[in-house]
């Protein structure tokens, strides 16, 4: 391979992180800000009723939708692939139908439990009307998240993009005039109007290519026959998610039983500052890399380890300086974040911080699983196998180690799923490392290490002035690696060059 194309597939890479990061943060300010005004608006009691409505759409909607908006990915992707459009033509308008099955499903749902919903959430039957109009809500909501599933099929990436900002802005703009003006009562007439606009936006600008694709009627039959595949793997990945909440709800249960309300508090405030703080790199990162990798997964298996390789570096030097210096700056982010009275979740802060650089480590292997659409590896590995390990090993450090036993458990469960990673991917799938991944690798994970057990130094100067360093030579090192595989300097000099355009 050219020098020329890797550097191409390495700046494709960072692009596409660049631009789904930017509509992540936003969408992150978006709903601190929505947050913000419905706690002045609406005070706790409305939060409390908005928060519920929202719970039980969201159940809804993660039922009904089945996994649709992973699951319907790979065919789309694989399809684009073929030299018929009518191929790729026939492929998104089967995801069409089952995706409008599903979110009939969704309404017919809510519709017909809304007496149960009401009495099971307030305990009246005086909320049954706006169960009702929820069902609206969780209409227009899967239909949405199922184009979405389209358009990163189809690697529309700038029109994603656009549709993860421009439709919570605008529902955040509508949504709280309905609140000033209705109050409590405005609150799921507003997720209609949020849910209406975001699957709008999205039909619009999905459908603009619908005119250039051959159409062609499915029957109910053609759908369930030739769905089936998707469906199936759907319904897999929703079985998987259930059991990584009900274990996340067990966890949190038995810290509460155990040690105290105000310790899941605390965890809960860790996993907002560490998990989310990386979690919009690596949902910014599967946005292109996920339907890539699965049109090359099963037609050009040598391209598609390349590509996971270079996806794996590009991680391993975005992750790391930024886990580093989260571990640096956890003082301060956690007095920003949220109150002094969190800061004895530091220790715990640093060690998630070092289990999210080995995440990074597996996080590109790991998504040829899904690529390959593995329902066994994916039900029995990264469901209830991944479940019970997290549970039992987070579990067992709080029990005998309290609050930060839970940082150290979180490493612990970090660790096993490198080790776990390293043996079942390439038995299954003959994956493997190049030497310069692995040596990279190696390198920044070393550094990572470094400056946790910097963060664990009793003296506050030696302290800082080790984890000072080492997040120095880190950027350092990571800004040197990415320039060999993008060169930065070109990067910078056509930035320029349009500038200079822009004056004259």
């Amino acid at each position: 391979m050219t020098n020329e194309r890797k550097v191409s597939a390495y700046r494709r890479i960072m692009s596409s992180t660049a631009i789904f990061g930017s509509a992540q943060v936003l969408n992150v300010l978006v709903n601190i800000i929505r947050a913000k005004l419905v706690a002045h608006i609406l005070h706790s009691t409305g939060m409390g009723i908005s928060s519920v409505f929202n719970s039980a759409a969201n159940t809804i909607q993660q039922f009904a939708l089945m996994g649709l908006n992973v699951s319907a990915v790979p065919p789309i992707s694989q399809a684009g692939n073929d030299a018929d459009p009518k191929v790729l033509a026939f492929t998104v308008r089967l995801v069409r139908r089952i995706v409008l099955m599903a979110s009939l499903l969704g309404l017919v749902i809510t519709v017909v439990f809304s007496p149960l919903l009401s009495a099971t959430s307030f305990n009246d039957q005086k909320h049954i009307p706006y169960f009702l109009l929820l069902s609206v809500a969780v209409f227009f909501n899967v239909m949405g998240m199922g184009e979405m599933a389209v358009m990163q099929g189809m690697r529309k990436y700038k029109m994603l993009a656009f549709c993860s900002i421009v439709p919570p802005m605008c529902g955040l703009l509508l949504s709280v005039p309905i609140y000033f003006v209705w109050g409590i009562e405005g609150i799921v007439p507003a997720m209609i109007v949020g849910n209406v606009i975001y699957f709008v936006v999205i039909r619009l600008l999905s459908y603009r290519h619908k005119k250039d694709m051959p159409q062609e009627r499915i029957s109910l039959r053609t759908m369930w026959t030739q769905g089936r595949g998707i469906i199936k793997f759907g319904a897999v990945m929703t079985l998987g998610s259930l059991i990584g909440t009900l274990t996340t709800y067990a966890l949190v249960a038995f810290i509460n039983n155990i040690g105290s309300t105000e310790d899941v508090g605390f965890y809960q405030a860790c996993n907002v500052i560490t998990v989310q703080y990386t979690g919009l790199v690596f949902t910014a990162m599967a946005t292109d890399y996920y339907p890539n990798l699965s049109s090359l997964i099963k037609t050009n298996i040598q391209e598609a380890f390349r590509v996971v390789n270079q996806q794996t570096e590009i991680t391993m030097l975005m992750i790391t300086p930024l886990a580093m210096i989260l571990m640096l700056t956890a003082p301060l982010a956690i007095r920003i974040l949220l109150t002094e009275e969190f800061l004895s979740i530091e220790r715990m802060v640093c060690f998630m911080g070092m289990a999210t650089v080995l995440k990074a480590l597996c996080f590109a292997r790991d998504y040829i699983i899904y690529a390959k659409g593995d329902n066994k590896m994916i039900f029995w590995v990264e469901a209830v196998w991944g479940s019970a390990k997290t549970f039992v090993i987070m579990a067992v450090f709080y029990y005998f180690l309290g609050l930060d036993g839970l940082g150290y458990g979180a490493l612990c469960v970090s660790v096993v799923e490198v080790i776990v990673s390293l043996i079942l991917i390439p038995w299954r799938y003959h994956f493997r490392f190049t030497r310069k991944t692995i040596n990279l690798i190696i390198i920044t994970t070393a550094m990572a290490a470094i400056c946790l057990t910097g963060s664990q130094i009793p003296s506050t100067l030696e302290k800082y002035a080790v984890m000072g360093i080492i997040n120095a030579v880190c950027i350092g090192y990571c800004i040197i690696q990415l320039n060999k595989r993008m060169d930065l300097r070109a990067i910078v000099r056509r930035y320029k060059n349009k500038c200079k355009k822009v004056e004259d």
